[in-house]
């Protein structure tokens, strides 16, 4: 696996991808009599159905793809094989207007193995079965160890052993955990298989929005699921103690498909403990030597469980002055920063830090966002200009001491739901940490705020945590209802500006 990666995308497949296809096929199925894709039956895939066939490109090199169809199912039984469904190769049993997607073939390169890329062609297939409105996602999986238990387990017994996990088998383990369940089993599915014998696990997803009445289509995606990180601060003996714990929240929020992880402000400061000897300056210019790991660990696990993270804040150095900033790390392996404007006025007595002269949105692969650390939230100039650009989503990762510093942050972050007509989302630290000067209590409670208008919960709040208790917090917000609100609510905050009185402007956009 390549080390460093610079761009993973989803995109759809051409024709002139067919050579990068069989590349990646022909020495994975060198035991088949057919091992890789004519590009015929590529041409007439993409010809009849382009948005059923996708692939996996990493650093502009093919890693992966996925080959579909739609058919009505009703045409066929259980007991199909793999050339009647397919009409000999031809496709021509693709139906736009049938009810099933069919996966014709999934692949990734053993090259990249082990980033869950798998995973997206996978989700990607249940977004399209539920933006057509298809009753689910059928299709043949192989048994590629079967025929090393061929000889004293049926292909049932060998499917339950599967299941429970006494005997492995890296093709239908991957398929169960992806919400797969298998239906039966087939016999003679795919001529010349023989590590399968033949046989094959007939898998099947059901789409749980399926209506029977109304086909919708295909539409960009409106429903974003965030996952807040509400994260105790406790020793560490190490940098490794602590993306043990990142990776475990991560994998949390991801399991529930969130497309953005939050986590906050400082949440690493317990390395500082290391360092307690040296005066509070000190020990924080220590722990920005970390922030270089962080970034490009936190950008791997993005890659890995294929969610955007925004990495709550951490100190870093530039030319001698220390800020503090944090990451957007994209799953497609993008990183992009985000830093503070304002400091405390603690934070600038005990640390020296230096505010930032940077203002910026973000485009994601699910709406334009911002980001304001803690104390920045409370002032609305920034959030305004944010929101002039266009921005959906606010996040705020904070640390707070106390509950009067907290409700602060709070107040002024559902003050900015309602002013710029966006979502907000805020994740602090709790927990106490006695070994860290200037870092020993925490107070929070995360939460997820909205608009106040009829298509909201009436006080603005979407959801929020438990105070003071290590948790997560998964909530899913509705990008359309924002474009309801800005044309048609009861109140129209953006549009109503006195622009011929007032104004908020950038004065500067300076890097560090």
């Amino acid at each position: 696996m390549k080390q460093n990666i610079d761009k993973i995308e989803l995109t759809f497949l051409q024709k002139e991808d067919h050579l990068a296809i069989c590349e990646l096929m022909k020495d994975e199925y060198k035991h088949l009599k057919d091992s890789t894709w004519e590009y015929e039956e590529l041409s007439a895939l993409l010809d009849k159905f382009p948005k059923g066939q996708v692939g996996i490109k990493i650093d502009g090199e093919l890693a992966g793809f996925a080959l579909s169809i739609i058919v009505d199912y009703s045409l066929f039984d259980d007991n199909h094989n793999y050339k009647e469904i397919t009409a000999d190769y031809t496709f021509d049993t693709h139906d736009p207007l049938g009810d099933m997607l069919y996966g014709v073939d999934i692949f990734i390169s053993k090259k990249y193995r082990g980033l869950r890329l798998g995973r997206r062609l996978y989700d990607y297939r249940k977004e399209l079965c539920e933006d057509l409105n298809l009753k689910g996602i059928i299709f043949g999986g192989r048994l590629p160890n079967y025929g090393k238990y061929a000889q004293k387990l049926t292909p049932k017994e060998y499917i339950q052993k599967v299941k429970y996990k006494k005997i492995n088998d890296p093709v239908l383990n991957f398929q169960l955990s992806n919400d797969f369940y298998v239906k039966r089993v087939l016999k003679n599915y795919l001529e010349g298989d023989v590590e399968s014998q033949e046989y094959a696990a007939l898998l099947a997803w059901n789409n749980i929005y399926y209506t029977k009445l109304k086909k919708k289509p295909l539409t960009q995606k409106s429903i974003v699921r965030l996952g807040l990180v509400q994260w105790q601060v406790r020793p560490y003996k190490n940098i490794e103690e602590v993306l043990e714990q990142a990776e475990y929240f991560i994998k949390a929020v991801s399991n529930y498909r969130s497309d953005f992880a939050l986590f906050p402000e400082f949440f690493n400061a317990p390395l500082m403990a290391k360092y307690n000897h040296l005066n509070e300056a000190d020990a924080i210019r220590e722990l920005a030597k970390y922030t270089h790991t962080f970034k490009e660990e936190f950008s791997k696990l993005a890659i890995s469980y294929n969610i955007n993270i925004i990495t709550g804040s951490m100190p870093e150095l530039v030319d001698g002055h220390l800020y503090n900033v944090g990451f957007l790390c994209k799953r497609d392996g993008t990183i992009e920063k985000y830093a503070k404007n304002h400091v405390t006025p603690d934070e600038k007595k005990i640390w020296g830090l230096n505010g930032s002269n940077e203002i910026r949105t973000f485009n994601t692969d699910c709406g334009k966002i911002g980001v304001l650390i803690c104390y920045d939230s409370e002032f609305p100039e920034l959030s305004r200009i944010l929101a002039n650009e266009g921005m959906q989503i606010l996040f705020v990762p904070f640390l707070t001491d106390t509950q009067n510093g907290y409700s602060r942050v709070r107040l002024c972050s559902q003050a900015r739901a309602i002013e710029n007509e966006c979502y907000v989302a805020i994740a602090g630290c709790v927990g106490n940490l006695p070994k860290v000067h200037n870092m020993d209590i925490q107070y929070a409670q995360s939460a997820v705020f909205t608009p106040c208008d009829f298509a909201f919960s009436i006080n603005g709040v979407k959801a929020e945590s438990t105070p003071n208790t290590e948790m997560i917090l998964v909530a899913d917000v509705d990008l359309d209802l924002l474009k309801e609100l800005h044309s048609f609510g009861s109140v129209n905050n953006l549009k109503d500006r006195r622009l011929d009185i007032y104004d908020i402007k950038r004065t500067n956009n300076l890097n560090e």
